[in-house]
């Protein structure tokens, strides 16, 4: 790359600065064909100086191309509307405030490329940690914590513009997996990882395209006479006869947005199953199904779900939606979205008491069903012992139903029994059960067919 690239945009800018003034002096004497002419001259350099492919290209030496996304930019829509437009134009307007002269930023749907130039890494995370900073100030009066993610590239000399972009959108994708992550630079290794990803992304889409995934049933029990209260239904991937573990599979599910097609899936086998049970006069009760985060941004998901069950002749009594804590509370709790569906639906709020906004959850949203996390089921220390017995005592107070997940151990169960929380859900009483094996066990066997 030669020193001529550079020195454009210095040429381009006085040339600029300089038609600017001329047009003004003389304004009134010129014909109007030369002002347009100039107008039309000086459109055509502004379009080339704005095009990042082309200032890429002129910036010589060491140069960065950064990625910036903002965080739940989807929420951010739902809940500000034509607002949200505002707070991405200060964030631009800060970005570009914070670049050089030679810099550029150019804006998209909820992200921005910034090309720059730089002497070292230290220089690079300094500009980040400042634009940063200035957007959380600027927006600290905002409903919503506003914060950004950034990927960065330190682009070669023999490389390219697209190649340089998509490293530093995969470094950005690989900041916004961890909380306080507030930049990533790209390596080699995240390529390998977004091919990876990409590779069990296209299998989720062909496992559900081809019925891959099945409906698991888990009971859950009255611990003082032993029998099932209801059943919480669940997602099991089963390829080639075997379960495969979510591990495998959920954070790519839940980072390309797989988890809300899945929800949809679920809640309809949900609905298949409740109509084959009362067409067989199976007596069963209510039936929970989890809803994703992902799922809750989904403007048309209430309408959604009321059509199913219209269309599987499905009662209100006969599902439950079961919503984790930690997609509940903090700014989730502003989304009409989950309020409608607490309005509409019996809903439950799993995982309870893990999140930082545990009793917002319960102030803020009409919900049915509470159910502890596993967490403290399983600690049998002197202080998990006190937290539970609070939890739980904070819950009946509230007038509300409690349910303990995570029940594996004699022990665990007695101790909740002794506690008054007498609905529980664990290995000790059953394991997550096929739909044939579920039907089975409402028919007065055992779960395994006999």
């Amino acid at each position: 790359m030669d020193n001529n690239k550079s020195f454009k945009i210095i040429v381009l800018d006085i040339l600029l600065f300089f038609s600017y003034t001329f047009l003004f002096i003389l304004d009134y004497k010129i014909e109007p064909i030369v002002i347009l002419l100039f107008s039309i001259i000086l459109n055509l350099i502004y379009i080339y100086l704005d095009n990042i492919k082309i200032r890429y290209d002129m910036i010589y030496g060491k140069k960065v191309l950064i990625c910036a996304s903002i965080d739940n930019i989807n929420l951010i829509d739902l809940y500000y509307g034509d607002d949200g437009r505002n707070i991405i134009k200060k964030v631009y307007k800060i970005i570009k405030k914070n670049i050089s002269y030679v810099g550029l930023v150019k804006k998209y749907n909820g992200y921005f490329v910034i090309i720059d130039k730089y002497n070292n890494r230290n220089e690079v995370i300094s500009l980040v940690n400042k634009i940063n900073e200035e957007t959380q100030q600027l927006l600290s009066d905002e409903v919503f914590n506003i914060s950004l993610s950034f990927g960065i590239q330190l682009c070669k000399d023999d490389s390219d513009y697209s190649s340089d972009e998509k490293k530093a959108t995969i470094a950005c994708s690989n900041a916004k997996k961890e909380y306080l992550n507030l930049y990533s630079f790209y390596n080699d290794e995240d390529m390998e990882n977004e091919i990876r990803e990409k590779q069990i992304l296209n299998s989720l889409v062909r496992s559900l395209k081809n019925n891959e995934f099945e409906v698991f049933f888990q009971p859950k029990y009255n611990n003082n006479d032993n029998t099932i209260v209801g059943s919480e239904a669940l997602a099991r991937l089963v390829q080639n006869g075997e379960i495969v573990p979510a591990k495998y599979f959920i954070d790519v599910a839940e980072k390309y947005n797989f988890t809300s097609s899945l929800d949809k899936y679920i809640f309809r086998e949900v609905c298949k199953k409740i109509r084959e049970l009362k067409k067989n006069k199976i007596k069963f009760n209510t039936i929970s199904v989890n809803v994703s985060r992902n799922t809750l941004c989904e403007n048309t998901i209430v309408d959604y779900y009321e059509s199913i069950m219209r269309r599987y002749e499905v009662d209100k009594k006969d599902i439950e939606l079961e919503v984790t804590e930690r997609n509940a509370n903090g700014y989730i709790l502003s989304n009409e979205i989950l309020k409608e569906l607490c309005r509409k639906f019996n809903v439950s709020i799993d995982d309870f008491g893990i999140g930082n906004s545990s009793l917002s959850v319960l102030r803020e949203l009409k919900i049915k069903t509470v159910k502890i996390d596993r967490a403290f089921i399983i600690d049998e220390s002197i202080s998990g012992r006190k937290i539970l017995d609070n939890i739980i005592k904070l819950i009946k107070d509230l007038d509300l139903d409690i349910v303990a997940e995570g029940v594996d151990a004699e022990s665990q169960n007695i101790y909740l029994k002794k506690r008054g929380c007498t609905i529980v859900q664990g290995y000790l009483y059953s394991k997550p059960l096929s739909f044939d094996e579920y039907k089975n066990l409402l028919s007065g066997g055992d779960g395994n067919g006999s």
